[in-house]
């Protein structure tokens, strides 16, 4: 067992690579991807979603080509794969570090606020580097100071490197952040602002540009980080010198951890004493909520969201046992950052509206996957078209790549849990911003309780489509046995007791809806549930919808439930739990027979 002074701290929230090396943390290695960067491009972009371990590796790259830190190399990667065979250019740069994650996004004053970080920025860069820039630190405060915009400041600086002929090295993070805060708090005609014409973040990526593109260039190498291409497209048209290496094979696995890793970390930590749940438990578990990422169409591996693992571990060291609360909410994307891709908002309307972008979210519930091609770039005005809407579903990690189609398209799917619980969380918000359906969640979680401890199902069914028969909204998309599945899917997926899967695998067929009881963490729940459910067309208005029509489509409901219930890795995850099997059938949106088999 390890003491607890020697042991490594688990590094959730941590993404200065110097301060996890001085502060003793665990550390995943991933330097050994230093060398693949180094060869694909001098100038690159890469995209992950938020939190997925972008700002560590930064940090990573900024304490290896960093010169002011050439006498700690040996400390800051000891024992890494770098530190055995590094490259030629390790240590050998001027390092700027730029997070635009540090510029608040308040439109009244965005500017001036862009302004003053470039100029912290810049005088931190000069203090750092005094010497071997060999200019005065206060004259060279005083020149930033004097400079109207942040494009002039840089400028200044990038002079100061060249009248030196030394080389920088460009790092920035989370280049989209605040610009993709205006686009979904403030619009389009903000984020315009900033980002066309005479804007100051386009001005200041022109800048960049031409620090990359003369003769003995200021800017020898530049590695740009962010969630997606849309700010890229506008503020870089023409930045054609970088490389987006994005979708890159061999870059697959740079962020985020593979399941050996996972497992690997899950073990150092037993020897702490405080896991008591075996190591194949704890992966089934975490696999099923963070895991599936791949960011290749030419990589067959998968990936966890790294930052997922270490709040998992974390919280569960607190009290030796499964964290409560098994999404961190602070990945949790905004609504408001995707409000603004699916909903209308008109005028002197006398309500807001949904667009066909939230037909496609839906479609995405009904169906699990989507087939699209990943574009790489596309422009603000581009945004709502729909292989850019599902494009950048998947930059924001709420699709991941399942292989590619005959016609060379990514088959797209929802990653694990997780990201399935915030697809429920979006519809629901959106049916109640526009009005479409609202439901009461506090009598909601009561009947849900009733169904998952006493076996009471029928008042929670009964009430879910209650509430879409009175909805006109909800009445006008529902359109057939997958759209009722999609809306049961989600609302019946908005409670942690159960893990909801649509169309799940069991017994050689696809089950409609399947309530997986959460044992791993509700070791008390009594039932778990099989439902299948059958649409009936409505028929003409002179012809009545007749028993024996409802009884024949009952049994083979009740047939196809019994095949599905003798899975047997469905029986192990439902443990000891009563099985309920449910049929319901619909005509129209009119439930018309609800029973238990």
């Amino acid at each position: 067992m390890i003491d607890e002074q020697d042991l490594k701290q688990v590094p959730y929230g941590v993404s200065d690579f110097k301060e996890f090396r001085d502060g003793n943390y665990y550390y995943v290695d991933k330097t050994r991807f230093i060398r693949d960067i180094e060869k694909k491009s001098r100038y690159i972009f890469l995209f992950r979603p938020r939190r997925f371990g972008k700002s560590l590796f930064l940090g990573i790259l900024e304490a290896y080509y960093d010169i002011a830190l050439k006498d700690r190399f040996d400390f800051l990667f000891s024992g890494t794969d770098i530190h055995n065979k590094p490259t030629a250019e390790k240590n050998s740069y001027l390092v700027l570090k730029l997070n635009f994650s540090m510029i608040a996004p308040d439109i009244s004053r965005i500017e001036e606020t862009f302004l003053d970080y470039i100029k912290e920025s810049a005088y931190g860069f000069v203090q750092k580097y005094e010497k071997l820039l060999q200019i005065d630190v206060e004259k060279a405060d005083a020149a930033f100071s004097d400079k109207k915009n942040a494009s002039e400041v840089m400028i200044t600086l990038l002079r100061y490197c060249k009248t030196k002929n030394l080389k920088l090295y460009v790092i920035i993070d989370e280049y989209d952040n605040f610009a993709n805060t205006i686009l979904s708090e403030a619009g389009e005609k903000e984020f315009e602002k900033i980002t066309h014409g005479g804007g100051f973040l386009r001005a200041f990526f022109n800048v960049l540009k031409g620090g990359t593109s003369r003769i003995n260039a200021s800017i020898s190498r530049l590695f740009m980080t962010g969630v997606s291409p849309i700010t890229l497209d506008d503020v870089t048209s023409g930045f054609n010198i970088a490389t987006n290496i994005s979708l890159d094979w061999d870059i697959n696995e740079i962020l985020g951890f593979t399941q050996v890793e996972v497992e690997t970390m899950i073990e150092y930590y037993r020897q702490t004493g405080k896991i008591r749940h075996s190591t194949p438990e704890l992966l089934e578990l975490m696999s099923q909520w963070y895991n599936h990422y791949r960011f290749s169409l030419h990589s067959t591996r998968e990936v966890f969201n790294s930052v997922h693992v270490l709040y998992f571990l974390r919280e569960y060291m607190k009290n030796s046992d499964i964290p409560t609360n098994l999404i961190d909410r602070n990945v949790r994307i905004d609504y408001g950052k995707l409000r603004h891709l699916i909903i209308i908002d008109k005028q002197g309307a006398s309500a807001i509206q949904t667009n066909g972008n939230f037909s496609r979210l839906r479609h995405i519930i009904e169906t699990g996957s989507v087939h699209s091609t990943i574009e790489t770039g596309f422009p603000i005005d581009k945004l709502t078209h729909p292989n850019n809407f599902i494009s950048l579903l998947y930059y924001f990690g709420l699709l991941t790549i399942d292989g590619i189609d005959e016609e060379n398209k990514a088959i797209l799917k929802i990653p694990n849990e997780s990201i399935k619980r915030l697809y429920y969380d979006y519809i629901k918000e959106t049916y109640e911003e526009t009005g479409i359906l609202t439901v009461n969640l506090s009598k909601y979680e009561d009947l849900m309780k009733e169904m998952a401890f006493k076996g009471k199902w029928k008042p929670l069914i009964e009430y879910l489509i209650q509430q879409m028969e009175i909805s006109m909204g909800i009445r006008d998309l529902i359109t057939g046995e997958k759209a009722i599945q999609a809306f049961l899917n989600v609302y019946l997926g908005l409670s942690d007791l159960y893990l909801v899967s649509s169309e799940k695998e069991l017994n050689k067929g696809y089950a409609d809806l399947v309530l997986e009881p959460f044992l791993a963490q509700y070791p008390q729940l009594k039932f778990s549930y099989v439902i299948e459910i059958k649409y009936i067309k409505p028929p003409a208005k002179k012809k009545e919808l007749t028993p024996e029509k409802i009884k024949e489509v009952k049994e083979k409901a009740e047939a196809q439930l019994n095949r599905y219930c003798l899975d047997d890795k469905f029986k192990k995850v439902s443990g000891q739990t009563t099985l309920k099997k449910l049929v319901l059938i619909f005509c129209g949106t009119r439930l018309v027979s609800h029973s238990e088999v």
